[in-house]
């Protein structure tokens, strides 16, 4: 084997293991945006790698000119996708994933308590009493 030949091996490999590294993130990370950014940066540069590696291999012909330009045009449009993609999820409200011990307690607390007038409200009382509302008649 030639040095090119290993050039072109050692990118191949690389750009393979990003690919899988992508499809791992796509099926592990728990929601939209995870994985819109897991498999943004690592398709985007095991594409690129894949690619060169193959015009590494093929040398100069018109195939490797053709491959340049398809690795060009990867380059400047996935990453954009992805932030197109991404903008457009947060502004149509898909929820974004916490984990529970990111959550300061200051906000454990206000949900717990927003949680608990939800609950109020459904079962017809206001406050602690337990007083029924629902059934009060306003004085003149």
């Amino acid at each position: 084997m030639s040095a090119l030949d290993w050039v072109s091996a050692f990118f191949l490999a690389g750009g393979a293991f990003f690919l899988v590294v992508s499809t791992v993130g796509l099926l592990r990370l728990p929601d939209f945006f995870s994985r819109s950014h897991a498999v943004g940066k690592s398709e985007t540069l095991g594409s690129l790698l894949l690619l060169a590696g193959l015009a590494i291999q093929n040398g100069f012909a018109l195939e490797s000119a053709k491959l340049v330009l398809i690795l060009i045009f990867i380059a400047a449009t996935n990453p954009s996708g992805v932030h197109v993609l991404s903008r457009a999820a947060l502004r149509k409200g898909v929820p974004v994933w916490i984990h529970p011990d990111d959550v300061p307690e200051a906000e454990r607390r206000a949900a717990s308590a927003a949680e608990a007038a939800r609950a109020e409200r459904a079962a017809g009382t206001h406050g602690t009493d337990g007083a029924d509302v629902t059934n009060r008649e306003v004085a003149p």
